[in-house]
């Protein structure tokens, strides 16, 4: 049995290399990486609207007692009337702002990564 892993009826010669490098060409064509810690825009941006979201009804509870919103119906939209309507209102603003705010973190945290590269280690 011999150990070349090639069929009997392979019409290569015995001296044409296979298609693995070996060790010196794949040093000669090696390039150094780089790692990088990009962070996750998407979570920095839902981490923010969340955050908004929660700022923003402890604002509508803590302020409603002084507000002078009424207790009216919302009209076509009944849960947008008196109070709750300043919370939904407040809500979404808050998480569209935190939104904005975590992906602003997000860019930050990616320029500061560009500048704190270091080379992969080598194995």
């Amino acid at each position: 049995m011999p150990d070349d892993p090639r069929p009997a009826d392979d019409p290569r010669p015995d001296d044409v290399p296979s298609g693995h490098p070996d060790e010196a060409e794949l040093a000669r064509a090696a390039v150094p990486a780089s790692v990088r810690r990009a962070p996750r825009y998407g979570a920095f941006m839902v981490a923010g609207a969340l955050v908004g979201v929660v700022v923003a009804l402890v604002v509508a509870f803590a302020t409603s007692h002084d507000s002078g919103v009424s207790s009216q119906d919302g009209g076509i939209l009944p849960f947008l009337g008196g109070q709750n309507g300043v919370r939904w209102v407040l809500a979404l603003t808050g998480a569209v702002v935190g939104a904005f705010v975590g992906g602003a973190l997000a860019v930050l945290a990616d320029r500061r990564s560009l500048r704190r590269r270091r080379p992969a280690p080598q194995d």
